[in-house]
């Protein structure tokens, strides 16, 4: 693989991690489509420049993310400018926080059958992140640390469900949080009454939900869901 740049992006380029804080670290190497590798504590993002440029101009938040916040590491063509030149906020994110919400109320319907609760849990996060950071690009001040984000929110809770993705323990408490964030800032679920776990995963699949999906691979590859 040949990388063109690295660059530090989440807490640790911010100033604000904590002991339990990933190593975010975007690769930009020639590759066809983009992949994520996850090894304890190092996140690494790899992309190829087309796309996180098709990306910038879209106003995807992850490039939103890095035009903001990320250190370049090794740049030698000074990639991160280009970015940030190319870089546009969308006037709206309602996709972003329909498929953090459909996620959402998934965990909240099945999530007490899970095993992976490690992943449950930073999946919570996940959906709570992308809301509020879809909620603040659409004000024209995306922000991205728990601690802005429970800022727009202005909530305690919102912090407690992102930090609570540092634990690998089922919280029954983080559960009725969750329900009540989704209620006052994501999107309703998507139908009426009880939803089956086979009609969430086609949902996810017709929405094109792939965060959702990939819980939904892990959980069957570890099969320690009882559906």
């Amino acid at each position: 693989m040949t990388i063109s740049a690295m660059f530090l992006f989440g807490s640790h380029a911010r100033g604000d991690e904590d002991i339990y804080s990933d190593t975010d670290l975007l690769l930009i190497s020639q590759d066809d489509r983009p992949q994520h590798v996850q090894k304890g504590h190092l996140s690494t993002s790899i992309y190829p420049l087309e796309d996180l440029l098709k990306r910038a101009r879209d106003g995807d938040l992850f490039v939103c993310h890095i035009a903001r916040e990320a250190k370049a590491i090794y740049d030698p063509s000074d990639q991160l400018e280009l970015l940030r030149q190319h870089f546009a906020l969308r006037a709206s994110y309602e996709r972003e926080i329909l498929l953090a919400s459909d996620l959402g109320w998934f965990i909240i319907d099945f999530g007490y059958k899970s095993h992976l609760q490690s992943l449950l849990n930073r999946r919570i996060a996940w959906c709570v992140r992308t809301i509020l950071i879809a909620k603040s690009a659409e004000l024209k001040r995306p922000v991205f640390s728990a601690a802005e984000l429970a800022a727009v929110a202005e909530s305690s809770d919102v912090l407690k469900l992102i930090k609570n993705k540092e634990t690998d323990r089922a919280d029954p408490e983080a559960m009725a949080m969750l329900g009540k964030f989704l209620a006052a800032f994501g999107t309703r679920r998507f139908q009426r009454g009880a939803i089956s776990y086979g009609t969430y995963v086609r949902r996810f699949s017709d929405t094109s939900n792939n965060v959702a999906l990939s819980l939904i691979k892990a959980e069957a590859s570890s099969q320690t869901f009882d559906y």
